[in-house]
């Protein structure tokens, strides 16, 4: 197991907030098959992954997670979170308390069944908001009112709930579509397979996507595989034809016509002009 020293870490006093306390943030580039834990915390704590991927092992389960998603292991729960053995992740963390710590992470979609985070629209916001308060830790109440921030953030990003059962089952089926994207992006799945999956048809799976996100499913897939594929462009030992395959293109032409047409740029284009 790779051994690694955290780059950076800060920590707040916040006691005398009882709803919710912000106790420490900190940033870590992992090497690979990085691990931590396992581990019972008396805090709460949020990763919120930057860059790579990786896996987070908790109430007997595994849970894989990538850039732009995060993860939170309640307080009280053991946990153990391992980096990518080639894709390692880097990402910020931070440590909190409060009397409505869970009543915020419920309206965020957040359970023991359910702790990773899979941001719909607002995942640049998320990622920035925990930035702001990483590089301005010496602003205890800036930093707060940044706490405060995320958490609007990503209820923003959680659809209504609702006591009605369509409703709640309507929830239920866009967290599995997100979940399976995620996880079987580098494959050539098709919207078909999706609604299959969820047991849905797929015109009202498309609807109710659309409904929950003003995106359709096909239109988050191809977003999901081109934010993968920027990432993997910055690694200058993959080629471009390597790129296409790892987010589920066959063809690395229509990959490349696909990630112009989103991005303006060629793959290689946007390699030159990120590395």
């Amino acid at each position: 197991m790779a051994v690694r020293t955290y780059d950076e870490v800060y920590f707040f006093n916040f006691d005398s907030y009882e709803d919710l306390r912000l106790y420490e943030v900190g940033c870590q580039k992992c090497d690979p098959s990085y691990g931590y834990g396992p581990i019972i915390r008396d805090l709460y704590i949020l990763h919120y992954i930057y860059e790579g991927s990786g896996k987070l092992y908790m109430n007997d389960q595994v849970y894989p997670v990538s850039a732009e998603q995060a993860f939170i292991i309640p307080a009280g729960t053991l946990g153990y979170y391992e980096a990518d053995d080639k894709t390692p992740w880097n990402y910020i963390w931070i440590q909190f308390q409060g009397n409505k710590v869970e009543e915020l992470l419920e309206k965020c979609g957040i359970t023991q069944e359910t702790p990773v985070f899979t941001p719909i629209t607002n995942g640049l916001n998320i990622g920035v908001t925990l930035n702001n308060i990483l590089t301005n830790s010496d602003k205890p109440f800036y930093c707060m009112s940044q706490f405060y921030l995320l958490f609007e953030y990503m209820m923003e990003d959680t659809p209504k709930k609702s006591t009605s059962f369509e409703i709640d089952n309507s929830l239920k089926y866009l967290r599995n579509v997100i979940q399976y994207i995620s996880q079987k992006y580098s494959e050539p799945i098709r919207i078909g397979e999706i609604a299959k999956h969820c047991g849905l048809d797929r015109s009202y799976l498309s609807k109710l996507f659309k409904n929950a996100t003003d995106m359709t499913p096909q239109e988050y897939l191809l977003s999901f595989r081109m934010n993968k594929a920027k990432e993997l462009l910055k690694d200058s030992s993959i080629s471009v034809q390597n790129v296409a395959y790892s987010v589920g293109y066959n063809d690395p032409f229509s990959f490349s016509k696909f990630f112009k047409r989103e991005t303006g740029l060629s793959p290689s284009e946007y390699r030159k002009k990120n590395l």
